[in-house]
């Protein structure tokens, strides 16, 4: 027998309600922002086999698969949520950053092999940051991936991001409908 609470929609809270929502909804946010980031610079980065490229996609592989884990985990949350609008909005965020921490390490891991993949040898802060004007779609033009391996691995960033923002959104907050209508 399940003994959940039934979900709340948030237009449902009172003023009181709603701010005790938002804050604590704000601080596990930054918590688990705090965690990732903190993981991506202590996690070590040794570089490619140079002799082997596939090495490259199977890492790239690992990337995708981490990810949908990790949104797997995220879905599940949001189904099970007091206040699931809320934390489908959380899980937003939380998966557009694991997104852009795993691709900044899969550059970071292909700087340290080539220096020259990119127009300039990427450290920790220059792959999350190129990371991210590439998934904003910025571009600036200030570091761009010089070697076929590194346009190839962008290209696949660029794909995956924008079918990415597409999924989160639609199954997060399928999730947080789905959430609102379960039983007690």
């Amino acid at each position: 027998m399940d003994q959940r609470k039934p979900a709340i929609e948030f237009g449902q809270l009172d003023r009181a309600g709603k701010i005790h929502v938002i804050l604590l909804a704000a601080l596990r946010l930054l918590g688990v922002l705090l965690a990732v980031f903190f993981l991506y610079f202590l996690i070590p980065v040794d570089g490619f086999n140079a002799a082997n490229p596939l090495a490259a996609w199977v890492r790239l592989t690992a990337v995708v698969l981490a990810f949908l884990w990790v949104f797997a985990m995220q879905v599940r949350i949001v189904l099970f949520a007091s206040v699931p609008q809320v934390r489908a909005v959380e899980s937003v965020v939380e998966s557009v950053a694991t997104f852009l921490v795993l691709f900044a390490l899969l550059y970071l891991a292909l700087s340290t092999t080539d220096p020259l993949a990119f127009s300039e040898p990427l450290d920790r802060i220059d792959a999350l940051y190129f990371t991210s004007s590439t998934f904003a779609t910025v571009g600036f033009g200030d570091i761009v991936p010089a070697s076929q391996l590194a346009r190839g691995l962008v290209a696949a960033q660029m794909f995956a991001g924008l079918g990415m923002l597409f999924m989160i959104a639609k199954v997060t907050f399928f999730a947080a409908k789905r959430g609102l209508s379960r039983e007690p």
